[in-house]
């Protein structure tokens, strides 16, 4: 039995990294947010948590602030165009929801993760947000609460077996899988720091033990080994490694099926594997997708039933939650009801909604590709490589609802982190260096300056 006393761990985790996101220089005070992050508070089904409030709203106001000499843009991108329309519509759509408060607070956390995004871009500006920077300290950070919560709160939010921080072990596998990205994508990092990371965050995502983001890991990581600037036979060459591993799995499958078996008492991954093989479905391990399976089904049926205005416009904000009818007792958050983005868009804000969803991730993807094309220190490369996971999370997760929560602080991150790729001139040094800068064709220049700042092109000619 866990000590009382230690119910006091995450509350004082967050009093002080929220100190130190406030105050400390603006290095130190991204690092400790992103790690923030996995220090979630449920606020109800229907309350405004203040913790979290201040978290997802009050902080990235404050950074923007901070960094308000780093204001401005250059050309429009599509992606945020695309969000802040989903977002109003949202907003909208909570009129005709049965869940007014829950809407509006989805419309808010939106808005809020458009924030920070800004925040997060601001940063890369000033030269405070860049991998070889913040990952390091990030990803020690959030696995100490991984740890933390294991050693003395294995209750808290979630299930004793799975390794998570003091938040949902979904939205913890996002993080994770958005650091693990980072860190094979990113080459400003020496190579073995690089790989110490990604085998360190591989390892806590399965001890996690979310099926979709060991899925969604697997194919970020042929992702990334096709976006490399690797060459063509050290591609093949991996490629055939990983041939190589599937044959001999299959050659030794039953010692395989044997170690499963051991290990599917204690994690969820190596639980539904086991399942499958037995040809079990009401096993632990597939437990929930048999929940998740009927509330689909009631979805799809509710679509079907639905008028042509209900498709064109959908059913309301939040009102994706009379979908799980009596599957599960007690009311439960209207936001995360239907553990399925894609369904929710379409129940919820119909062709209008999911027309501006396709478009903000069809841009996204874009921006990522072309920023991958422009920029060979690889910026944007963790958010392509990143997406393939974050696409399968979407699928099975309530991740709009999650505003300086782990389950989408992750892409916003990265989605920052690319517009890097996209600018004409970055300055990292401290003041009163000389401050290198990195053309578009991405050869180094010296320009005298008393501090790290954005030089437009025109002005950097002259």
């Amino acid at each position: 039995m866990q000590n009382s006393s230690y119910i006091l761990i995450p509350y004082t985790l967050f009093c002080i990294l929220f100190c130190v996101a406030l105050f400390a220089p603006v290095r130190w005070s991204l690092v400790a947010y992103i790690i923030l992050s996995a220090v979630d508070f449920n606020s109800g089904n229907d309350g405004v948590g203040i913790l979290n409030t201040l978290k997802g709203i009050g902080y990235p106001i404050v950074l923007l602030w901070r960094l308000k000499l780093y204001a401005g843009h250059g050309k429009v991108v599509l992606a945020p165009v695309a969000w802040l329309l989903l977002t109003i519509y949202a907003g909208l759509a909570g009129f005709w929801s049965l869940f007014p408060l829950s809407a509006a607070k989805l419309t808010v956390e939106m808005a809020g993760s458009f924030l920070i995004c800004l925040a997060f871009m601001r940063a890369t500006k000033a030269g405070c947000l860049t991998p070889s920077s913040v990952l390091v300290p990030a990803a020690i950070g959030v696995l100490l609460t991984g740890v933390l919560r294991t050693v003395f709160l294995p209750d808290w939010g979630d299930s004793p077996n799975r390794f998570t921080g003091f938040t949902t072990a979904q939205g913890y596998a996002s993080l994770l899988a958005a650091l693990f990205a980072m860190a094979l994508g990113a080459r400003t990092l020496k190579s073995w720091v690089r790989w110490l990371l990604c085998l360190s965050l591989l390892t806590a995502l399965i001890l996690d033990g979310s099926r979709i983001y060991v899925i969604g890991l697997i194919l970020s990581t042929m992702v990334a080994l096709l976006v490399s600037y690797s060459r063509p036979w050290l591609k093949l060459l991996g490629v055939a490694s990983v041939i190589l591993i599937v044959l001999g799995l299959v050659a030794e499958k039953d010692t395989l099926i044997r170690l499963v078996s051991e290990f599917a008492p204690h994690n969820r991954v190596a639980d539904t594997i086991n399942a499958v093989i037995e040809g079990n479905m009401h096993s632990t391990g597939v437990g929930t997708i048999v929940f998740r399976k009927q509330v689909y089904q009631r979805a799809f049926q509710a679509l079907q039933e639905s008028s042509l205005l209900e498709l064109t416009f959908g059913h309301g904000t939040s009102n994706g939650r009379m979908l799980r009818g009596t599957l599960a007792p007690g009311v439960g958050d209207p936001n995360r009801a239907v553990h399925n983005e894609w369904l929710r868009i379409l129940y919820e804000w119909g062709g209008v909604g999911l027309g501006l969803w396709f478009v903000f991730i069809f841009s996204v993807v874009l921006y990522a590709l072309e920023g991958v094309h422009r920029d060979r220190l690889g910026h944007a490369r963790p958010l392509l490589i990143f997406l393939p996971a974050f696409l399968c999370g979407f699928s099975t997760e309530n991740i709009l609802a999650g505003a300086g929560h782990a389950e989408n602080i992750g892409f916003v991150l990265l989605a920052a982190l690319a517009t890097v790729s996209h600018r004409k001139r970055i300055m990292y040094l401290p003041t009163s260096a000389p401050i290198p800068y990195v053309q578009s064709d991405m050869r180094p220049r010296i320009a005298a300056a008393p501090r790290p700042y954005y030089v437009p092109t025109s002005a950097a000619r002259r």
